[in-house]
């Protein structure tokens, strides 16, 4: 299932007990009528529910010990499947799903079939190169998805054309493992 950030906010603050939508307000940095639109989509998922006490409402969780901790599902595109490895040695199993992929084209299936919330794209593979992927993004409207590109390719042209994309970031290969980590949790805001 996945939360829209400020639903994540709310959420975080509803798991540590009771409150009025007033006191949840208070805790966040939203308006009452931004935080009641999210406490209402959290109420249609059926994580949250309130009872009216008097005029106010007090929200709880719904259901105790629902795993809405969802996992964040980062699909890793790259022909090369050391790297795929090294990339799913080095994110936590407890906050990372990685979904795999081996070329640009099935790329593309796993991105309509999984919806992940992150992509991690080589540029050169057979079939189909990282940006063919993009534009097919693009042409489905799925550039929303974030997009880290890992590519041995260092020019400047490349990381202009990257950007040009819409793409989220840009790490060149030889790469460390902790700095993909760290821009991952830096472009998804984690």
């Amino acid at each position: 299932m996945s939360m829209h950030w400020r639903e994540k906010q709310l959420f975080d603050v509803i798991k540590e007990g009771k409150f009025t939508t007033s006191e949840i307000v208070s805790r966040v940095n939203m308006s009452k009528v931004t935080a009641l639109k999210y406490l209402e989509s959290l109420k249609e998922k059926g994580v949250v529910d309130y009872e009216s006490i008097g005029a106010a409402k007090v929200w709880f969780l719904k259901k105790e010990g629902t795993t809405i901790e969802k996992k964040t599902k980062v699909l890793v595109v790259d022909d090369d499947r050391n790297v795929i490895n090294i990339i799913r040695d080095s994110l936590e199993p407890d906050i990372f799903e990685i979904i795999e992929a081996a070329n640009g084209k099935e790329a593309l299936g796993m991105v309509f079939a999984e919806s992940p919330d992150i992509m991690i794209l080589d540029v050169m593979m057979p079939e189909m190169d990282g940006y063919r992927v993009c534009e097919e993004l693009r042409e489905h409207d799925c550039m929303d998805m974030p997009i880290i590109i890992l590519s041995a390719r260092a020019g400047i042209d490349d990381k202009l054309r990257a950007m040009d994309m819409g793409i989220s970031d840009y790490v060149v290969k030889p790469f460390d493992p902790r700095e993909l980590k760290a821009r991952i949790k830096m472009v998804l805001k984690l």
